[in-house]
């Protein structure tokens, strides 16, 4: 499947005794810069048309979250005098 390009598929959630639990549709591709995110899931294919569309028709939003994480990361581990869990 795919929408403006950018393939997605269907992924229908079994129960044990393998009927239908819910169905979810799941894209992948989103894994690059400024986006860095592995996979994304939604309900319905008119969700996932929304998340796509909101990706690639707001690419300039995204690399200023991008930015704006990277630099709190930074200035997280730039304070030498607090423990940072690593």
């Amino acid at each position: 499947m795919q929408h403006r390009n950018i393939p997605y598929k269907y992924d229908p959630i079994l129960t044990p005794l393998g009927n239908t639990f819910r169905k979810e549709y799941s894209c992948e591709y989103f894994d690059f810069h400024p986006y860095h995110i592995m996979s994304f899931s939604t309900k319905t294919i008119a969700e996932m048309h929304e998340r796509i569309d909101d990706y690639l028709d707001n690419r300039t939003k995204y690399e200023r979250l991008r930015k704006w994480k990277d630099a709190g990361a930074a200035a997280y581990y730039a304070d030498t005098t607090r423990y940072q869990g690593d």
